[in-house]
């Protein structure tokens, strides 16, 4: 080759490397640069001759150079480089990653290489390194919530006390939680892909219909349905519905929650007839007040009779009478018994004589298809008790067992004394050990179910038809026993009849209701008493048993004008009777009255609704202020009175 043409080669050489991008160096076997193209200038900011004045080790990062070195000796041993890389120093500290392509020429001793700069290149594989990482982090994380979320919905679904069931558009079951089991019966295996079991004949026109308007995309909230159990039976449930939609927004089913009302239904009912009987029971406490004003009257003036003309041959008449005031009082105390929970007066019970009286007025009211025998031994011990509500529980039970002999029967009543020792009285809790006389009430009526022993005393509970039976009869009859300190039990089977034993506490001792060696009545000194009251009849015979047994007497009709009245003389009036239960001023309110003009006022409060007893108006136990039950007798009145004004 001429001179000229090795000129034209030189020149073409140096128009590549002072064109090209990349950095193009040619450098020797001893680590210096022979030839560097401006790029070098442009990439790192050092000049062509600072860069050839040095090793290029020393542009290299520390951390690179090992690698360098071992790179830059297997060239001169011939080898190439492909994709090297390596950082080199800028002239402003920082350092720019270099991808080196080389190839070496052992016979000159020289490296060719060409460099190019994946700095930015590698920022951007850093980043979207990182963007990756982030991006993955963030499905694994989302991942796991919808993971989470999907095992949180699954837990609600299945701990839900309430029946969670989907269907898709062929109405094939998709959900079906625990609660649904417990409330139909079946099993997810069993529902699980098939039609829901729960629709019979009957209803299934009705639930055609619904579920047409649900997969159209219609919510219902709290509609009303029964379905069928697997056991056979009926449930009611209170169901919200809506429809399932997919990706795409399209309807691909619907799902359910029902609430199984079934029992909140009969508490509703419960509810209800509760409401009527507590109606009833306002009613019959106004009913109450009125008749004992009626009788009050009537049993005060028997004993003024008695006193006024003794010996005058009409006391069995007299006998006839009383004894109707006293069983129209015991009438008056059961209805309140029952409807206003007061509680009698408890008193020694010759139980035979209960009994007897029971079985006679059975006789004379049951059908003449159903035989009452009786069983009663002359020497049964008597009870401490409330004779009105003994005889509320007889007759209940007695009702009852009549209800069960539609068709005839035998009614048999027997009792019997017994002493229990700690051995029955362990397997019967709340009896103790003693005397205790037992009252079977014993019929051949249909008898009871076994499985429905348990619930017989429950309050509410009935077998009647619906407007037959209140289901209060039998928990009213086993409340009055327990609080008398005994117990029933109950024994029957279907077709064979049913036994109720009741067991009370009985005085072995005598127990006889003597009127014999009645305390002389007490005879007042002139003192002047306030009767307060709005019945007129009461007030004048009240009048008339005072005025007779040595007292004076001022009336009012109502509390106003008793208040009038006691201002008007409090110095003179020692004593303040009065009805709690009156028009424009409650004895309460007169009651209140009275003692900001005396604080110490004597009052005996007269009410048809209470037993007598030391209570104050504001229930403050007091030595100036008694409880007399309406109606009460001339004697219950006049020791009453002197019991308060003998008061110190």
């Amino acid at each position: 080759m001429d001179q000229a043409s090795r000129q034209a080669r030189t020149q073409e050489t140096d128009l590549f490397f002072s064109l090209s991008l990349d950095l193009l160096c040619i450098a020797d076997f001893d680590g210096r640069f022979l030839r560097l193209n401006p790029a070098w200038q442009e990439t790192l900011g050092f000049s062509i001759e600072e860069l050839q004045s040095r090793p290029y080790i020393e542009f290299v990062h520390p951390e690179d150079r090992e690698n360098t070195i071992a790179e830059a000796q297997r060239l001169r041993l011939g080898g190439a480089t492909w994709s090297f890389e390596n950082r080199y120093r800028s002239k402003d500290g920082s350092y720019k990653w270099l991808r080196w392509t080389c190839a070496s020429d052992p016979t000159s001793r020289r490296l060719y290489a060409i460099a190019r700069n994946v700095t930015e290149l590698r920022r951007l594989q850093e980043d979207l390194r990182l963007a990756n990482e982030t991006l993955e982090d963030q499905v694994r994380q989302r991942t796991e919530e919808l993971l989470h979320t999907n095992q949180v919905l699954g837990s609600l679904i299945d701990a839900c006390p309430h029946a969670i069931v989907a269907v898709d558009t062929k109405r094939n079951v998709t959900i079906w939680n625990h609660a649904a089991t417990q409330i139909f019966g079946w099993t997810v295996s069993e529902v699980l892909g098939a039609k829901v079991p729960f629709v019979t004949d009957e209803t299934r026109e009705e639930s055609n219909v619904f579920n047409q308007r649900a997969l159209r995309g219609e919510t219902f909230t709290n509609h009303q349905m029964r379905r069928a159990r697997r056991d056979g039976g009926t449930v009611d449930l209170l169901v919200s519905a809506a429809p399932l939609r997919d990706s795409s927004g399209a309807i691909n089913g619907f799902l359910t929650v029902a609430t199984d009302i079934t029992e909140q239904q009969k508490l509703e009912q419960q509810f209800l007839r509760a409401q009527r009987l507590e109606s009833l029971g306002t009613l019959a406490s106004g009913i109450a007040h009125d008749l004992n004003n009626v009788l009050a009257p009537i049993g005060m003036a028997m004993e003024l009779i008695r006193m006024k003309f003794p010996g005058s041959g009409i006391e069995d008449t007299l006998d006839l009478v009383d004894n109707c005031v006293t069983r129209g009082a015991d009438l008056i105390r059961q209805v309140l018994t029952f409807v206003r929970g007061v509680r009698g007066q408890r008193v020694a019970v010759q139980t035979r004589h209960l009994l007897l009286d029971t079985a006679r007025v059975l006789a004379q009211t049951l059908p003449k298809s159903i035989t009452i025998n009786s069983d009663i031994p002359r020497d049964l011990w008597s009870v401490q008790a409330d004779p009105t509500q003994i005889h509320q529980v007889l007759m209940n039970l007695c009702l009852n067992a009549r209800d069960a002999m539609s068709q005839g029967g035998r009614l048999t009543i027997t009792a019997r004394n017994i002493v229990l020792d700690e051995t029955y009285t362990k397997m019967n809790p709340g009896l103790k050990p003693g005397p205790y006389a037992v009252i079977e009430i014993l019929d051949t009526g249909h008898g009871i179910p076994a499985e429905i022993h348990d619930k017989v005393f429950e309050a509410f509970f009935t077998t009647k038809d619906a407007g037959k039976g209140t289901g209060i009869g039998l928990s009213t009859v086993a409340a009055i026993v327990r609080n008398h300190g005994g117990c029933i039990n109950l024994y029957s089977e279907v077709g064979r009849g049913a036994s109720f034993k009741i067991y009370f506490p009985a005085l072995t001792g005598d127990a006889s209701e003597s009127r014999a060696g009645e305390k002389e009545m007490p005879i007042g000194t002139g003192e002047l008493i306030l009767i307060v009251d709005d019945e007129a009849a009461v007030r004048d015979i009240a009048k008339l048993v005072l005025e007779t047994h040595g007292y004076r007497v001022m009336a009012a009709q109502d509390g106003a004008e008793g208040v009038a009245v006691y201002a008007k003389h409090v110095d003179e009036v020692r004593l303040v009777i009065s009805d709690l239960d009156m028009p424009v001023m409650s004895g309460t309110a007169m009651i209140r009255s009275l003692e900001r003009i005396n604080p110490d006022v004597r009052v005996i409060s007269a009410s048809g609704l209470a037993s007598n007893g030391r209570l104050s108006h504001n229930g403050d136990s007091s030595r100036f202020r008694r409880m007399l039950s309406k109606p009460y007798t001339a004697s219950d009145l006049l020791r009453t009175v002197d019991e308060v004004l003998k008061a110190s």
